[in-house]
């Protein structure tokens, strides 16, 4: 029963965890977290199997970013250069930011090949990050790096309810409008672009219970009170109503977890991005 067990285990690690196990991000500071070795047999796998499935990752948000760039309204936005010809892009969210498949590495292949700009990017997002956890980390993850665009992607994790404590939300509307505004604030002192906000994308909350993998569950109704709050906010928002995934969201583009984004997914929040991107440009031309 134990090997039984540890082979399932195995199969869900490569299948459903790889992409969101960022060790050297959680632990930064551990000699093990700079060695592919080291966190690969924390782990539980071979340093090449590691190295390989991020080549997979890799090549799988690649191939997204080019069938992207065969959408001529996507060359029409990059032409007018909505991030500039030069920039630091920061981005700090959770998992669905953080992801190895996820939108923000698509939209790094789509501006390194779809432009001829130069850009850094920097991704200070992580599993289960609610606003409280990524206001934490900000300055050490975000604001040292000096990007000039920082992308807040928060709030699915702030909404969830736990299954003990089913009442409330792990982070309060009120708790999360002041953390965002605390980033956005340390955002201004860097730098004069404004905040993009994207928003979170609906979930399905029975297939979050059935995996069985969050410690709750993420409701729409409190999803569409923190989408309210961010848009009350200033600078420029993505998806202000929540509806790049469908509404209700699409299973083809949910994970099997309900609440992390398949490739299709991560592609819709990239289209929306770049769209909002374009409009911003439009309004200060």
């Amino acid at each position: 029963m134990s090997m039984e067990r540890d082979q399932r285990e195995a199969v869900v690690l490569r299948t459903y965890w790889l992409p969101y196990l960022n060790l050297r991000k959680r632990h930064p500071l551990l000699p093990g977290a700079r060695s592919i070795e080291a966190e690969a047999a924390f782990i539980g796998l071979g340093a090449d199997e590691l190295m390989d499935a991020r080549i997979r990752f890799d090549q799988a948000t690649k191939h997204a970013a080019l069938e992207l760039l065969q959408d001529s309204d996507v060359i029409d936005i990059l032409q007018v250069a909505p991030f500039g010809e030069r920039a630091t892009i920061a981005a700090v969210g959770d998992s669905i930011t953080d992801d190895a498949q996820g939108w923000f590495e698509i939209l790094r292949h789509v501006l390194e090949i779809g432009t001829e700009g130069e850009y850094r990017f920097v991704n200070g997002a992580s599993w289960g990050n609610t606003s409280l956890d990524a206001l934490r980390s900000f300055e050490r993850d975000v604001i040292s790096a000096k990007p000039d665009w920082v992308i807040l992607a928060l709030g699915t994790m702030d909404a969830m309810r736990l299954h003990g404590a089913p009442t409330r939300c792990l982070v309060s509307l009120a708790d999360y409008w002041e953390n965002v505004s605390a980033m956005e604030s340390m955002t201004a002192e860097i730098t004069r672009h404004p905040v993009l906000w994207i928003t979170p994308a609906p979930v399905i909350a029975t297939r979050m219970d059935e995996l069985g993998v969050f410690e709750g569950t993420v409701h729409e109704a409190d999803l569409r009170h923190v989408r309210e709050v961010i848009s009350g906010k200033t600078g420029i928002i993505v998806d202000p109503y929540g509806r790049r995934m469908g509404a209700p969201a699409s299973e083809w583009n949910l994970g099997v977890d309900g609440l992390n984004h398949s490739i299709s997914g991560h592609v819709q929040t990239v289209k929306h991005l770049l769209q909002a991107m374009k409009a911003a440009v439009r309004t200060e031309s």
